[in-house]
């Protein structure tokens, strides 16, 4: 079964010098789809384009919280006039209070936007969310998901957490961190999400399973082997499950 990386970074500038030959390691592997996410309005337009240039590529824009204090005056507008032109997904975005000095309440208003956009637009949201989930999970109670899905990436919260996610309707997408032996409440939380809201990514260049190299899409396959061993199922079944819940989520786009 071919696979796809539901979360990665492919325009970092870790990756720029190798990017063709990493997108062509990771098709040889499997991989034919990524899920190319830009975190700032400085690059939106480069996914739009690589996501036209790269077969398999799927552009999402958005404003990571990292930056949402340092958008330029008026990005909200740029971004639903992109948004209305392109079929992009909408990510990374979201919280995170484990910043120092975190702007929460630009955060916030961030993201409100955002998910403001993907329930008028039917966009699937690409979710960032670390010292935040009881605010992300009330704002999922308060607005409702699109129905396109939202996921939240790199998930690595406890069991109750991933229950909660799950009743309220998110699909959870795992990093190369599962891969470590160290990591168990990630390790305990992927056996506590239904395969029909299972999602498997590497979030590139970052969370190597390799200690001291980039983490490159071709690292998928190995990690569906342990998501397979980890939960008891077999790596067909994984790979057939999850591609069609990917489908679901981003085919369109």
């Amino acid at each position: 079964m071919p696979l796809t990386d539901t979360h990665c970074h492919l325009l970092d500038s870790r990756m720029a010098d190798a990017l063709h030959e990493l997108l062509a390691n990771a098709k040889r592997s499997g991989v034919t789809r990524f899920i190319c996410c830009a975190s700032s309005e400085a690059e939106w337009g480069d996914v739009l384009a690589l996501a036209e240039r790269e077969s398999g590529v799927v552009p999402m824009l958005g404003l990571h919280p990292w930056y949402a204090g340092q958008a330029k005056r008026g990005w909200e507008g740029r971004l639903f006039e992109l948004l209305q032109k392109y079929p992009a997904g909408i990510g990374e975005c979201g919280l995170d209070f484990a910043i120092p000095e975190a702007d929460r309440e630009a955060q916030v208003a961030a993201l409100e936007v955002q998910w403001g956009m993907a329930l008028k637009l039917n966009r699937p949201l690409s979710l960032h969310c670390r010292k935040s989930f009881d605010v992300l999970f009330e704002m999922a109670e308060n607005l409702g998901l699109p129905k396109r899905g939202a996921v939240i990436h790199a998930f690595s919260g406890s069991v109750e957490l991933t229950k909660t996610a799950i009743k309220l309707g998110f699909h959870l997408s795992f990093s190369c961190s599962l891969m470590n032996p160290k990591n168990k409440r990630a390790r305990s939380a992927v056996l506590a999400v239904p395969l029909d809201r299972l999602l498997l990514e590497t979030d590139s260049p970052d969370i190597s399973p390799n200690p001291g190299a980039l983490n490159e899409p071709a690292n998928l396959r190995p990690l569906y082997s342990v998501a397979a061993e980890l939960r008891r199922e077999t790596v067909e079944a994984l790979e057939a499950q999850l591609w069609c819940s990917a489908d679901k989520i981003f085919d369109a786009l």
